[in-house]
């Protein structure tokens, strides 16, 4: 036992350690949310999605989103392995666990510094807990899947597999394409044209096995709209200065030393090689994504949080050890990160409003529901079949969302009540009036006022029963 004081000893144990220090960092910080129902509307979606899958229908056959299907792939997998809300937690857990021992290789490979690249992998678990980094978001899916190419690189490791790792990020999320053009330019100057070739073939292949999965099952036009064509009609929404001036705010407060250091590093990237400065230009591909689509989420930040980890490590390298000087400054760059992820977790305590209305409806053994603008994962959680393709409630009652997915809100919610769902959930208060569709509101007030019964309130929720002349016998 002692021997193992010294990894230099057994050097399996010095290659194993930093994977079982972040998996069990990132076990140990989301504990506390193993079983929360909801962080976030999309991974609701996600979950229902990879269900509806396992149930045998194809990804956008009954439930409408415009993400590739790597995620929906990824909570599939875990959802065969452990019950409940669970999986996707573990899947998170896992994922970050990944993607800082993934950043603490190349942290290492570019320092030369153990140290440095134990700084890097800390940071990034630590960095994951805000942003929404607790939700199952697709960035931090998407993330590791870049980060596993840009290890292949650096690392001599088959041209093919990083491609492999790069074609996995991109189904997963499209957004990441700006990175790859940055790993592929990479790869380009460690290795030339060829190995540039092998790449983009192997990178081709999961979407070309996605089209043919989806010809053989002659579903390709739905894929193609649903997955490719909507997210052009996604980007086309007009961008709004206030949200940029708060997300940027937002960041300050989050993660504003990690930027810092990015900043203070380019300034002084023409001293170095470009494999040095590589983290910089991965940090911008990683930029040009998040603000691709124009909404500048929290989530949509998580994909620059390799790179900037990458980047505090190299600049926590680039100080000489001794004094106190090295010490300050790994505190400058974990105090506000440490404060965002308290706030983010301190934030999930409290009632679970899912679990509870989810509660209420198997005890009324509810045999049809409809959430209208609360939060879809209460179908997983009863059991209950969505009754329509639109699950995520924005994608009906919002202002821009109704465009994307190509749909008549008001005729789709007619649709919906036509069919009499024994129950209906809706939010309580409802949504301010700059982000809900007065029309879509106005037709379900009418509804439940002509045929529906309050019969239970919470805070943020409502249910509301048929009334018993109008169910079926």
């Amino acid at each position: 036992m002692p021997g193992l004081l010294h990894p230099g000893k057994h050097p399996h144990v010095k290659r194993a350690l930093p994977a079982l220090v972040f998996l069990a960092a990132a076990l140990a910080t989301r504990l506390p949310i193993l079983h929360r129902a909801v962080l976030d509307w999309d991974e609701s979606l996600y979950f229902l999605m990879a269900q509806q899958w396992r149930a045998g229908h194809l990804p956008y056959t009954t439930i409408w989103d415009n993400k590739p299907i790597g995620i929906y792939a990824i909570f599939a997998v875990f959802q065969a392995i452990i019950p409940g809300v669970a999986a996707m937690r573990v899947a998170t857990a896992l994922c970050v666990a990944l993607l800082a021992a993934t950043v603490f290789r190349i942290t290492e490979l570019l320092t030369r510094d153990r140290a440095a690249a134990w700084a890097a992998g800390l940071l990034l678990v630590l960095c994951s807990l805000s942003n929404d980094g607790l939700s199952a978001n697709t960035e931090l899916f998407m993330a590791a899947f870049t980060a596993l190419a840009v290890l292949a690189v650096l690392a001599r490791a088959p041209a093919p597999l990083a491609g492999l790792a790069l074609g996995c990020a991109f189904m997963v999320k499209y957004v990441m394409a700006p990175e790859a053009l940055a790993v592929l330019l990479l790869l380009w100057q460690q290795r030339g044209a060829r190995a540039v070739l092998g790449a983009m073939a192997a990178a081709a292949l999961p979407v070309l096995a996605t089209a043919a999965l989806y010809g053989a099952a002659g579903h390709l036009a739905l894929w193609w709209d649903c997955s490719v064509l909507s997210n052009f009609r996604r980007a086309g929404v007009p961008l709004r200065g206030n949200v940029v001036a708060a997300a940027l705010s937002l960041q300050a407060w989050r993660w504003g030393p990690l930027y810092i250091t990015a900043l203070v590093l380019a300034t002084t990237a023409r001293r170095r090689g470009f494999v040095t400065n590589f983290p910089l230009l991965w940090l911008l591909g990683a930029v040009l994504g998040a603000v691709s689509a124009k909404s500048f989420y929290d989530h949509y930040f998580l994909e620059l949080l390799p790179p900037l980890c990458v980047l505090a490590g190299y600049g926590w390298s680039r100080i000489h050890p001794g004094g106190g000087v090295r010490d300050a400054f790994l505190g400058f760059l974990a105090l506000l990160p440490l404060h965002a992820g308290w706030v983010a977790l301190r934030n999930t305590t409290g009632p679970d409003l899912p679990v509870e209305v989810a509660a209420a409806l198997r005890t009324a053994r509810a045999q049809s529901l409809y959430v209208f603008d609360s939060q879809p994962i209460i179908y997983a959680l009863t059991g209950l079949t969505p009754p329509t393709r639109f699950v995520l409630p924005s994608e009906l009652t919002g202002l821009t969302l109704p465009q994307v997915v190509g749909v008549d809100p008001v005729a789709e919610l007619a649709r919906i009540l036509s069919q009499a769902p024994q129950y209906i959930v809706r939010r309580e208060p409802p949504p301010g009036p700059a982000i809900r569709n007065p029309a879509v509101y106005a037709a379900l007030d009418a509804a439940l006022s002509a045929h529906y019964m309050l019969v239970q309130r919470w805070p943020g929720a409502a249910l509301y029963r048929l009334n018993a002349e109008k169910e079926t016998p």
